[in-house]
């Protein structure tokens, strides 16, 4: 509970902020767009179907809702920077009033961002930032210290302290999950030095691939005793797949 009320404040401050924004556009004037386009603030996650960005989602909506804006949700499918972009795209040729956005990369957004901003929305990033000159505010939902020694820490208890441990991650070039992984393995060398985290893999946030790079980590990595992943589409996955693997073992004894 305490991680939630944590993640609904950064929420109800990113879009408080992003109404603040909407209203140095010009809101209902028309000086940010037409009618109800400046009204509208668009939440762009890394991508649809995943979890996390469902109770974003929410909690952005319900913050719209408190100050009288329209919410709007877009996004790709599959996260990847490219996929964003035609988004980006739409949101400024409707010229919307703020564009809420969680990046999969911190530069190949910005030129689309640019422009974004030259049309008049107003660029607020979340959960995963983009370089600072492409946005006009960023409002994280947690310290990268505080995801990075909670991760180890838990993973920890799990297996004892000791033994290898893998990263399934989402996408190669997420700028949160990069930065979080980097003090995952300070924090674990200070901290845990007989945990040895011997390799890391990217899933995605894609649901079969997350799957099928868990099962490549338990081939190659036989002596794994822990996982750690960042994301919600990864911790499924993975959930699946060892409980596939220890289901057949015990079949084969």
């Amino acid at each position: 509970m305490k991680f939630n009320s944590r993640r609904t404040t950064a929420l109800v401050a990113l879009t408080l902020a992003a109404s603040t924004a909407l209203t140095a556009c010009g809101g209902g004037d028309g000086d940010g767009g037409s009618g109800d386009s400046a009204e509208t603030i668009t939440f762009l996650p890394k991508n649809l179907g995943n979890p996390y960005f469902d109770a974003s989602s929410t909690g952005g909506e319900n913050a719209v809702d408190a100050f009288g804006g329209t919410f709007e949700e877009v996004g790709p499918t599959n996260a990847t920077p490219d996929a964003q972009v035609p988004f980006i795209n739409t949101a400024a040729q409707q010229g919307v009033g703020a564009l809420v956005i969680s990046a999969n990369d911190p530069t190949a957004l910005g030129d689309a961002l640019e422009e974004a901003r030259d049309a008049g929305v107003k660029v607020v990033t979340f959960d995963s930032d983009v370089d600072a000159e492409y946005r006009d505010l960023f409002v994280n939902q947690a310290t990268p210290e505080g995801i990075a020694e909670a991760q180890v820490d838990l993973v920890a208890e799990q297996i004892g302290g000791e033994g290898e441990v893998a990263i399934l991650s989402a996408a190669a070039n997420a700028t949160n999950q990069n930065a979080w992984i980097d003090l995952m393995e300070e924090y674990a060398a200070s901290e845990y030095p007989d945990i040895d985290i011997v390799e890391t893999v990217y899933g995605d946030d894609d649901d079969q691939t997350s799957f099928d790079k868990t099962a490549a980590l338990l081939q190659s990595h036989p002596d794994l005793k822990g996982i750690i992943s960042p994301t919600t589409v990864g911790i499924a996955a993975a959930r699946r797949a060892t409980s596939r693997r220890r289901s057949t073992r015990a079949r084969s004894r």
